[in-house]
């Protein structure tokens, strides 16, 4: 008799470090900057020269505690700093300052919106640290930056209850909302102001954990999903073929996993107390200021409250399908383009087409871009279609260089002579042209292979640069086929 084998089951846990909204660095007077040539930024402090001594930035504590306040968490009084230790060429001190055994923030939660409804995610701890600088690889060589060095972070550390890629990213972007809505960071992650590490585990046993594999460094809700996927069937793979997973550190690539290290232990970063700076207290002032700015607490019930008013509004005033509306709502600068544009005057049934689809696949393909189209030309261009101006396949050859690089589309169009065209006698001619030029790809139309008509119609729309109307174009080579296999026949049949 079989003995069932138990289901394998991922567990995910997420760390995000998310860059503070200040002016200045967490331990000294330096700008934050992300554009500022090379080793610029920096000073005595930032570089751990001997001798100096930091001065925390109230700034970050209050923002710090905003964050926690809009998460639900308890704020602890009396929090501490610790020296957090490694070898990195990053690290000019040899260690970095945060925060380990007394946390500012503790035990709060997320909820996300689910398949099967809404579900709670703990978060066990914020807590503030210094970032470190950047390495900038080359062929044979690298440089370090340090201007990042000492930029105000906050990790948020959540506890293993994903169980999924889509659920990882669902919480991801719901945080990624809340933080940047309570105007706690930026949050710009081609500016790598959001930053992800994925904890990723596969067990066979209910409640158990397995070796943990840490996801490094990943900038993108996107790839966020793909890198879980993936590192959740590598280790799936494993374990039901008999192996071990090694604990170990790995970074995405685009399209797989690679090992980039064994997994440090804590024990391995000899964490101390940080004899410069001393405990946080004065908190209560700072979670006042919170609960004034911040329309709900805690802010992602309000704002999924919010999304359920927002719903009913874009389905009422717009006519948008409930697909449409979710789909708007799950990207709220998709969300604002769509809205800010029918504010303009265009056919919202029109617009959301646009931005459901080309849009969102521009920014899809290009996660870490900021995206340039403004209302006004996503309006233009989507009524210009409308109206018959401009081929739809015109617009969407437009809109990739819109959402890079921006630009009027009526502009565009005039200097680049893109009017539709409705010359039918061209049309057919082209039409009779081509098929003449291709009796093989005729044949086989006449052998019941319609699939070639696609290759026929995107013959004839390159042929005008897609200022011809595809369904006139596919009208006029089906009935120029229908003609040749009616031709055909008779002559067979004689």
């Amino acid at each position: 008799m079989s003995v069932a084998v138990p289901p394998v089951v991922p567990s995910i846990g997420l760390e995000v470090h998310c860059q503070l909204k200040t002016q200045t660095k967490m331990f000294c007077g330096c700008p934050v900057t992300h554009s500022q040539s090379p080793n610029t930024a920096v000073c005595s402090i930032c570089l751990g020269d001997p001798g100096v001594l930091p001065v925390l930035n109230d700034t970050a504590v209050r923002l710090a505690v905003r964050a926690g306040v809009a998460l639900g968490c308890t704020v602890h009084q009396g929090s501490t700093f610790a020296r957090k230790h490694y070898w990195y060429p990053d690290t000019p001190k040899g260690y970095q300052i945060t925060q380990h055994e007394r946390p500012l923030c503790s035990d709060g939660g997320l909820h996300i919106e689910t398949m099967a409804g809404r579900k709670r995610i703990s978060i066990e701890r914020i807590h503030l640290e210094e970032d470190a600088g950047k390495l900038i690889h080359a062929a044979d060589h690298s440089l370090v930056d340090f201007n990042r060095c000492g930029t105000p972070l906050i990790e948020i550390v959540g506890r293993p209850d994903l169980h999924s890629a889509d659920e990882a990213e669902a919480y991801l972007r719901m945080l990624h909302r809340v933080l940047v809505h309570a105007q706690v960071t930026d949050g710009s992650m081609e500016k790598g102001q959001f930053r992800v590490d994925a904890n990723v585990s596969v067990s066979g046993v209910p409640g158990q954990l397995g070796p943990r594999v840490e996801l490094k460094n990943i900038n993108s809700f996107r790839f966020v999903r793909k890198a879980i996927d993936h590192e959740v069937e590598r280790q799936t793979r494993i374990a039901e073929a008999g192996g071990a997973v090694v604990q170990a550190t790995r970074g995405w690539n685009g399209s797989g996993t690679d090992r980039l290290r064994t997994k440090d232990s804590e024990a391995e970063y000899r964490y101390c107390v940080e004899p410069d700076l001393g405990a946080i207290f004065g908190v209560d002032a700072d979670m006042v200021e919170a609960e004034r700015v911040l329309e709900g607490v805690p802010l992602d019930v309000w704002l999924l409250r919010e999304d359920t008013d927002r719903h009913a509004r874009l389905r009422q005033d717009h006519g948008l399908s409930a697909s449409d509306a979710s789909a708007l709502l799950s990207d709220e600068v998709l969300c604002q383009l769509f809205e800010d544009s029918v504010a303009i005057g265009v056919n919202p049934r029109e617009m959301v087409k646009w931005v459901r689809g080309p849009i969102a696949r521009w920014r899809n393909e290009y996660p870490n871009q900021q995206m340039c189209i403004t209302p006004s030309a996503a309006c233009s261009l989507a009524s210009m279609v409308e109206q018959g101006t401009i081929t739809r396949e015109v617009g969407r050859s437009l809109v990739a260089e819109l959402c890079g690089e921006g630009g009027d589309p009526e502009r565009m169009v005039a200097q680049r002579s893109l009017e539709r065209m409705d010359d039918d006698t061209a049309l057919r001619a082209a039409v009779d042209g081509m098929l003449r030029d291709h009796p093989r790809e005729v044949q086989r139309y006449k052998q019941g292979r319609t699939r070639v008509l696609g290759f026929f119609i995107g013959l004839i729309m390159r042929q005008f640069d897609e200022r011809m109307d595809a369904r006139k174009v596919r009208f006029v080579v089906l009935k120029a086929l229908e003609d040749v296999v009616s031709i055909g026949g008779s002559e067979e049949s004689d």
